[in-house]
């Protein structure tokens, strides 16, 4: 992908990409290692903004040539698995470029399919057939997604699912008062009884969130879905999310330890944007270079709330007695955003060195809780869990 240069005033499309580029090159890895086919979707291909005649700073063009490299790396160990692209874009202009745009690249089974997602469901399902997917829904607003209408998509297993929630866009639009405008929220959040989330106070965004991923859930028939936050370039305020669905707790670790990159560079990225803003703004070059900058104090603020709000639902976890596999504690913990597996590891350790809970099935070398292992309260008089 392109540096983040050449994304002056669209740092949130070059963190998405960043991501994208990061996730996709794993989860491609792993399945291809393991099983003879991948399918990678993109329901909203475009492309829309794109500054680059070759398009390397689009989605579709990120995720070809991932896949391409992922493709030459397994080779080079012995696998071999089809690796397969489905663009779809509804546009006819934008359809026009990208079917011009993916012909460069004769070397990838890459299909491009000129129409509206939802309505193309069937023809999707069709192409996936039975293969591991990964479908990247990454649309310009909050329609042409309805998640009662890509339920299928949802469900479809093996695979998983990586949605671009534009929230800001979103949030602005939630209490109109055209009710034409706020009916078309029942698509978004797959049923009416959203409204309660919008009126939530100070929780707000949280509750907006909570209720669209709980909802995912319960329509895909996921396992775990998670999301993290992608902020305005010089602002301290949320642009998008993105919303991960997966059936397995190894998504989540993948997600997590991506997510931790992104941030990262997030808080790098923009205190570089900041600063150009505050230069344009007052005409008056800073002393400092952006990189030695403090950065914003908002997300180490959250990210101890988020750490705290994990503490506690460990200890309701082992509530009342009850016991429980590391590895289901873990995936419970990791779908809070800025929790990361480490964390996790640590917060046990701790709880342990406090009395608050034991670890059965740990060895006498080990140091660290690890799958296998079941955390037990202190108190309990039932017999603990062998490990497996």
């Amino acid at each position: 992908m392109r540096e983040v240069s050449y994304y002056s005033g669209r740092e949130q499309t070059y963190l998405k990409h960043f991501f994208l580029e990061k996730y996709l090159e794993r989860v491609a890895y792993v399945i291809g290692y393991n099983q003879s086919e991948f399918v990678y979707i993109d329901g909203f291909s475009g492309p829309w903004r794109s500054a680059d005649e070759a398009f390397e700073d689009t989605s579709f063009v990120v995720a070809i040539n991932i896949l391409r490299r992922v493709r030459d790396g397994l080779a080079s160990g012995g696998k071999r698995p089809r690796i397969r692209c489905l663009f779809i874009e509804k546009d006819p202009q934008a359809f026009a470029a990208l079917q011009d745009a993916v012909g460069r690249f004769p070397d990838l089974d890459v299909t491009p399919l000129n129409g509206d997602f939802e309505t193309l469901i069937p023809t999707i399902l069709r192409y996936i057939r039975n293969s591991f997917s990964l479908v990247f829904i990454d649309p310009t607003g909050w329609t042409g997604f309805g998640l009662r209408k890509i339920e299928p998509i949802l469900k479809h297993r093996p695979g998983e699912v990586l949605i671009n929630f534009m929230f800001d866009y979103i949030n602005r639009f939630l209490d109109h008062p055209d009710d034409r405008i706020t009916a078309s929220f029942d698509d978004l959040f797959g049923g009416p009884g959203w409204d309660s989330a919008v009126y939530a106070d100070d929780r707000r965004e949280n509750a907006i969130l909570e209720l669209y991923c709980d909802r995912m859930r319960g329509l895909g028939r996921f396992e775990h879905v998670a999301r993290t936050r992608i902020l305005k370039p010089t602002s301290d305020r949320s642009y998008f999310y993105l919303v991960y669905g997966t059936r397995h707790v190894k998504g989540l670790r993948e997600f997590r330890g991506i997510e931790k990159k992104v941030i990262e560079e997030q808080e790098r990225v923009r205190s570089t944007a900041k600063q150009t803003h505050r230069v344009a703004r007052t005409g008056q070059s800073e002393l400092f270079a952006a990189a030695t900058l403090t950065g914003a104090a908002s997300y180490e603020q959250e990210r101890q709330v988020q750490l705290s709000a994990a503490s506690e639902k460990l200890l309701t976890l082992l509530r009342d007695g009850r016991q429980i596999e590391y590895e289901n504690a873990l995936a419970a913990l990791l779908e809070r955003p800025y929790v990361w597996e480490s964390d996790v590891k640590a917060l046990v350790q701790e709880l342990r060195r406090a009395g608050q809970l034991k670890i059965v099935g740990m060895k006498p070398r080990e140091r660290t809780p690890k799958e296998g292992h079941v955390l037990v309260p202190p108190a309990t008089d039932a017999p603990a869990r062998q490990p497996r």
